[in-house]
């Protein structure tokens, strides 16, 4: 991981969401960039506290970063945007919800069987 020089991290404001984007923050290095994505579920509205919120974030570290903003499923365009901007490392956070990850499956385990790249997984 310290060779990657394109991260790409998922961020919803959500603690989990917040250790992976300090985790993604202190992987980058000279030569490296770091984007932030956050995905907003089909039919609610686009909200940019998230973004605004991993770029104050990011201020205040001193790391540069792009901001995207996707609508749909998360670990679909977590995937495709890891795809389409070829990163080396796509960063996720791990919630803890028993009930939807045993219907569903957690977005961080979509992403690790989906991704064609590294996936860190933080808790």
């Amino acid at each position: 991981m310290a060779g990657a020089k394109s991260i790409l991290v998922g961020y919803d404001g959500s603690e989990a969401s917040q250790r992976a984007l300090d985790a993604a923050a202190s992987l980058v290095g000279y030569g490296s960039t770091l984007a932030v994505i956050n995905v907003s579920p089909e039919g609610q509205p686009v909200g940019r506290g998230p973004l605004a919120e991993a770029r104050g974030r990011m201020l205040r570290r001193h790391v540069q970063a792009s901001y995207l903003e996707q609508v749909g499923d998360a670990a679909e365009q977590l995937v495709e945007t890891a795809c389409s901007l070829g990163v080396d490392l796509l960063v996720v956070g791990r919630r803890r919800r028993a009930l939807q990850r045993l219907v569903l499956g957690s977005v961080s385990a979509q992403v690790v069987r989906r991704a064609h790249c590294d996936v860190l997984v933080v808790r």
